[in-house]
Order: structure tokens, then sequence, then C-alpha cells
């Protein structure tokens, strides 16, 4: 893919649902701590916080919920919920001192139950557990809350809210990779796809198609692999490997797949950099974490990353391919904190001009990636 290389520049995300699942119980394997903010053993509302340690954003989002949950100790109650293992979950949190309940899923299972891909990522539930909102933590205000809270006057112990599964052993042995790059076939096939760390290692979990959109920094919809190809792989790549640029050609070596470009036409959105003025490092600082990002349904925060990398996931968040020409090639790979705005065009657009990028959408040919099986 050097001439994939998806040099062009082109986290899926959950929003609000407005679906019901009713009678939901939430499984988990054990509570490692309950919330000193909780004034009352019997609540109407129940926050399930999806989150992992090695996740920045989490972390900034679980601030923010501890002080919600400071504003509703009586009616209103925060889990956060992790699937990792239990002993890294608790040295986590002894460093890491939070006063809300923690507690770690049953093997993923409530994870994979509401289709939880992405983090960070929420879920409101009355006490009969069903479910009232899902989305990003930071996007759970108090005027929701507080219509919710009108709404639903039936109340529920933590203890009969959570159902923990009592197992001898719940830990997962994480697999431990030998070499820089493997590449595992999944037993499990599905439309997920999952990013995580563990053991010195990024870890990709999903179909061909996501995978290389992910480490090529391209909108998934311009990578083409029919459904033969497009498999359900596990990636392990050495956290000292990620930066590489070619790391998405040695992933498609692996997978013994090769690309060949192509054009198409279709709407996009270009971003132009003559003069830029982006903010330097120092504006965002989430700590020395895997995770840089902040994704809502109305803007993306990034602790030190390049506009590459920038474009990346704002093209995810419109589903559109994003674009990026420059008059100096460092202006795409220099690191930035950025807070940009995405869901009204113009504020967009008035928003990323402030940084010295010009944005605009049209119809207009771009690249596409056409991924076939290597040659014998």
């Amino acid at each position: 893919m050097r001439d994939l290389k998806f040099k062009n520049i082109a986290f899926a995300l959950l929003f609000l649902s407005g679906s019901f699942y009713a009678n939901s119980q939430i499984r988990v394997s054990e509570v490692l701590q309950e919330s000193t903010i909780v004034e009352t053993e019997s609540n109407k509302l129940y926050f399930v916080d999806f989150w992992a340690t090695w996740c920045g954003p989490c972390v900034y989002a679980k601030k923010l919920l501890t002080v919600l949950q400071k504003q509703y100790p009586k009616d209103f109650h925060v889990i956060s919920l992790s699937e990792e293992n239990p002993t890294k979950v608790e040295r986590f949190i002894n460093k890491n001192t939070t006063l809300l309940t923690i507690a770690i899923d049953d093997y993923g299972s409530t994870f994979k139950k509401y289709g939880v891909r992405s983090l960070p990522q929420g879920i409101l539930f009355n006490a009969k557990g069903e479910k009232l909102w899902q989305g990003h933590p930071s996007d759970l205000k108090p005027q929701l809350l507080n219509q919710f809270l009108r709404e639903n006057r039936t109340r529920k112990p933590l203890s009969k809210f959570l159902k923990v599964i009592n197992r001898k052993e719940f830990s997962k042995k994480d697999y431990v990779p030998k070499k820089n790059i493997e590449v595992i076939l999944s037993k499990i096939s599905s439309e997920d796809f999952n990013v995580s760390y563990s053991n010195g290692y990024l870890k990709l979990n999903g179909k061909v198609k996501d995978i290389l959109s992910y480490l090529s920094k391209v909108n998934r919809n311009q990578i083409q692999v029919s459904s033969e190809l497009n498999k359900h792989y596990d990636v392990y790549i050495k956290k000292t490997e990620i930066e590489n640029e070619d790391m998405d050609l040695q992933v498609l070596n692996e997978l013994k797949l090769q690309v060949t470009e192509g054009i198409t036409n279709g709407d996009v959105i270009t971003l132009k950099i003559n003069n830029p003025s982006f903010w330097n490092s120092t504006q965002i600082n989430w700590g020395d974490v895997e995770s840089k990002y902040l994704v809502s349904d109305s803007d993306i925060q990034a602790d030190n990353v390049s506009i590459k990398d920038m474009a990346y996931q704002l093209s995810k968040a419109l589903d559109l391919p994003v674009i990026v020409s420059s008059s100096n090639d460092k202006h795409l790979y220099s690191i930035h904190d950025w807070q940009i705005h995405y869901k009204y065009f113009e504020f967009m657009q008035s928003n990323l001009e402030e940084y010295g990028i010009k944005v605009k959408k049209e119809a207009t040919d771009y690249p596409q990636y056409i991924i076939t099986k290597k040659a014998p």
C-alpha cells in the first residue's frame, strides 16, 4: 500500500438510541467498590459508564460523571463498568482515586449485549432495567436527567439492579504475541471493531476493511474488499512499531493481501492548510494514556495528535471521506491539541478556520483502494 499508504488522508461510534430493552439485567462478575457519593440504597435511574483503564477520554469523562453524581446523590447512581481483568482495574483505581461505583463485566457480555464498540460510552436505565438513553457520557446533561427523573418514579437498590455472576475464576489470560506483528483469524464473525492495549501491544479486533481503515487513516468506504476476504481478525502490533509509516502495508502482507489504487467520485470534505494557527500541545492534557480522543455527538477533542489523525476521526464522525492538502507536509504530521465541532457544517467551518484550515464539502474525485488476494 505504499501506493495505497492511504496518504491522501481521507473511533464506529454509537450515539443516541431511542429503542428500549425492557427488564434488562446488568451482568457483572464483581463490584470492586461502591460509590461514596450516593446517599440512598434505592435509586430511580442508573447510568452504566462503559470504560477502560487505557482510555484517556474515559478517565476525563469520569470526572464529569463524578460532578453529575454529586448533583444527584439521592435518585441517580453511576456504575463504571470495565471488561478488563479486575486486578488491572483495581491497580488503576488505587492510583487514580474515584468516588464512583466500579464494577467488572462478565466476560464482556454486557458490552456485547448493548453493542458497545467505542469508548467512552454510556447507557441510562430506569429501575426496571429499561434503557432510556445511550450516548457519550459528556452528553448526559442535568436537564436530560431531570426529565427522566420526572418520568420514572420506581426505585430499586443496586443489589437488585446488578446481577452478579459468581465464578471461581473470572480473569481472562491475555494473549501475549511473540512477534512485532501477529494476525490471527478470529473465531467470532461480527461487524464490531475494537481497539485496545495490553502487554505492550495495540490490539485491533474487527474485519479487514475496518483494520486497514484504522491503520491507513482513511474512511472505511474508500476501501473495497470482497465479503470473502473481509474476514474478522485479531491484529497485534507492538507499541514501538505503531508509528511506522508502512504499518498498513505490513499488516496487509501478513494477511496475504494486496492493494490497487483507483479513483472514484462522490461527496467529500476537503481541508486545505495554508498558514495554520494550530493550537500547541499544552491546551489539553489527559496524561500518559493510549487513547487520545474524546468524541461526542457534536464535537471531537484530542490531546497531542496530528491533523492527519484528526481528519480520520472527523471522517468517521461525518461518515464521509476527508481529504487534506497542505502547502507543507510537516503540517500533516506535527502534534497539536484540538477541539472541533462537526455537528453543524457552518459551525465546523468557522471552527476550523480559526486553526487556519479552509473547509469545503464538494463532489469530486478521491482515492479508492481495492483489496485483493496476493498471488501465490
